[in-house]
């Protein structure tokens, strides 16, 4: 496993991977440090791996419940509603990442709706619930990737109260935005000291890389519109912030877009950047 992401984070390379005999505990780490890489195909593999097992374990518990037997647990660290949900999120995220609409609303549909799993406790049905409004979240998404922008007004008032979902779906709305030409200064501006505020709270690698996908894209929408010292202070701060937090791959798309930038860039500017260049040499 080490060795497969050593290769994926080096050259992006697909592979087929060997994914036999890993349990499904190991099977979302390996999701998640997918999601980290940006690794969507091989976020489509690990998932499909895992939502077998766990429909596998599934049938032998409710065989199991039916005959009266002692139910087995497979050494599972979670309800098997969060497998499930799980496995179908990542994969419906991979799906919209590669442009599948019509699959990852398939997926969408099957995570938003656990319901039908049957014999679960209380913690599983707040899981249940937990992937119902993930859904409705992510069909928002789906609809902004299709340019459809009747919808922020819904989407903005999920976001203002849910603060899990605020990154992500600014995220989201900025990459709509970019794709389709469209303005988002008032949502910037509504969203921006709450953002900022969660630069201290980032401490899980998913949050980083949200965070830092966060200022890169508000600096190509600022540089797509015209606002281009603003757009490389945001990549500076991208920059030196992915140099902190150890983010190779918002180091890469950031440096890119300085480099595009530079000629445009003030004498200051410029010395920040080599700045932080000598900081990785040193």
């Amino acid at each position: 496993m080490k060795r497969c992401l050593s290769l994926l984070a080096r050259g992006w390379i697909y592979l087929e991977l060997d994914l036999n005999g890993i349990n499904a505990d190991s099977l979302v780490q390996m999701l998640r440090a997918s999601f980290t890489l940006e690794n969507w195909d091989g976020i489509l593999q690990i998932a499909d791996r895992l939502l077998c097992e766990v429909n596998r374990f599934y049938s032998i518990i409710q065989y199991e419940h039916a005959n009266g037997q002692r139910v087995s647990t497979f050494g599972l660290n979670r309800s098997i509603v969060y497998y499930f949900g799980y496995s179908m999120c990542l994969k419906g995220i991979a799906l919209e990442k590669l442009g599948r609409y019509v699959e990852a609303r398939e997926c969408i549909s099957r995570y938003g709706e656990l319901g039908w799993i049957k014999d679960i406790d209380e913690d599983s049905h707040a899981e249940v619930e937990y992937y119902r409004e993930i859904a409705r979240a992510n069909q928002y998404v789906i609809e902004l990737k299709e340019g459809n922008t009747a919808i922020l007004p819904d989407y903005l008032a999920l976001l203002r109260h849910n603060d899990e979902e605020v990154l992500p779906g600014i995220i989201y709305i900025l990459e709509s935005a970019i794709k389709h030409e469209y303005n988002v200064d008032d949502i910037l501006n509504e969203f921006k000291d709450r953002i900022m505020a969660m630069d201290q709270q980032n401490e899980t690698k998913r949050n980083i890389r949200y965070y830092i996908d966060y200022i890169y894209l508000v600096a190509k929408y600022f540089s797509l519109n015209g606002k281009i010292y603003e757009a490389i202070d945001n990549l500076l701060l991208a920059l030196s912030t992915s140099v902190r937090m150890k983010d190779d791959t918002g180091f890469r798309k950031s440096a890119a877009l300085f480099e595009k930038l530079r000629n445009q860039a003030t004498s200051g500017q410029r010395d920040k950047y080599l700045g932080l260049m000598q900081e990785i040499i040193d």
